[in-house]
C-alpha cells in the first residue's frame, strides 16, 4: 500500500486560500497493488477500423479490506475521520464493491467517521477545503491523482513524500518521493530535495528510529522558513545543493 502524507509547512504559502488559522494536514492511503493499474487486457484489431483497447480493473476483497483497515487505523491515531474516494454512480461493478467493503470495515471503528465522496466532487473539495481532510483512502488510480493534487495545494510536488509499505513487515518497504525522476531538469540543480529527504525520514521511522526521523523533519521545517533555503518551486532562491546543505547544517545542530 502507498502512504502519502500532505502537510502545510510554515514559511511556504499554500496555493489555495484557507480560512484564518486553518492548516492542511492529511494522509492519503492509496491501494497500489491492484485496481485500475492491472496489466490484464490489450489492443485488438490493430490497424483495422475496428481496433480497440481493453484494460481490466481488479479489485479483491482482501486488497480492499487491507487498505481500508490501514486507513482506519491511521485515522484512529489522528483526528478520527476517513474519506473514501469512489465513483460508484458510473463505475458500476468495482466501485460499489469498494464502497461495500470499506463500509464493512468501518463498523469495526465506531470512533472513526466515514464519508464516501465521488471522486470528481472530492477533487473539487480538495481544492476548496483541503484543511478539512484527515485520512483519504482511495484506489490505485484515484489515490495517485488525489495525492498529486493535494501536494499542489501546499506548495508543490517537491514536498510530497511517500512510502510503499508492507504493514505486516514480511517483505521490505520502499520509500520515495511522489514525483518522478524529472529527466528534463537533470543536472540543473533546481530540483527540490525535500520530498526525497522526507521519504528518508519516513523510512527511518518505519525502521524504528522515530527520534532521528523527527530531527530530520525539524531541520526540513526550519529550512523552509527562509526563502534563501527553499527552491524556486516554493518561491525560494536556493538550488538543490543549497537546500540540502541547509538541512544538513540544521541536523548537525540538533
Amino acid at each position: 500500500m502507498n502512504l502519502r502524507p500532505v502537510r502545510q509547512f510554515d514559511g511556504v504559502e499554500p496555493r489555495v486560500r484557507l480560512p484564518e488559522g486553518a492548516r492542511v494536514d492529511m494522509v492519503i492511503v492509496r491501494e497500489n497493488t491492484e485496481g485500475e493499474y492491472s496489466e490484464i487486457g490489450g489492443r485488438y484489431g490493430r490497424g483495422t477500423p475496428r481496433e480497440f483497447a481493453l484494460q481490466e480493473n481488479i479489485f479483491t476483497r482482501i486488497g480492499i479490506e487491507r487498505i481500508a483497515r490501514y486507513a482506519f487505523d491511521r485515522a484512529a491515531e489522528r483526528r478520527g475521520h476517513v474519506t473514501s474516494a469512489t465513483k460508484s454512480n458510473g463505475i458500476i461493478h468495482t466501485m460499489p464493491f469498494w464502497d461495500e467493503v470499506v463500509a464493512e470495515i468501518s463498523s469495526d471503528y465506531p470512533d472513526v467517521s466515514l464519508r464516501k465522496v465521488l471522486i470528481d466532487a472530492l477533487a473539487a473539495e480538495m481544492v476548496h477545503r483541503p484543511h478539512e481532510f484527515d485520512v483519504v483512502v482511495a484506489s490505485n488510480l484515484f489515490g495517485d491523482i488525489l495525492s498529486d493534487l493535494a501536494a499542489a495545494t501546499v506548495g508543490s510536488l517537491g514536498v510530497a513524500a511517500s512510502a510503499n509499505l508492507n504493514p505486516e513487515r514480511l517483505f521490505p518497504s520502499m520509500f520515495e518521493p511522489v514525483h518522478g525522476s524529472a529527466p528534463d531538469i537533470a543536472g540543473r540543480g533546481i530540483a527540490n530535495p525535500v520530498a526525497a529527504i522526507w521519504s528518508g525520514a519516513m523510512m527511518l521511522d518505519h525502521l524504528g528510529h522515530p527520534e532521528i526521523a523527527d530531527r530530520i523533519m525539524q531541520s526540513v521545517e526550519s529550512s523552509l522558513l527562509d526563502p534563501a533555503t527553499r527552491t524556486a518551486d516554493l518561491q525560494g532562491t536556493a538550488d538543490t545543493a543549497g537546500v540540502t546543505d541547509a538541512i544538513l547544517e540544521g541536523l548537525e545542530q540538533r
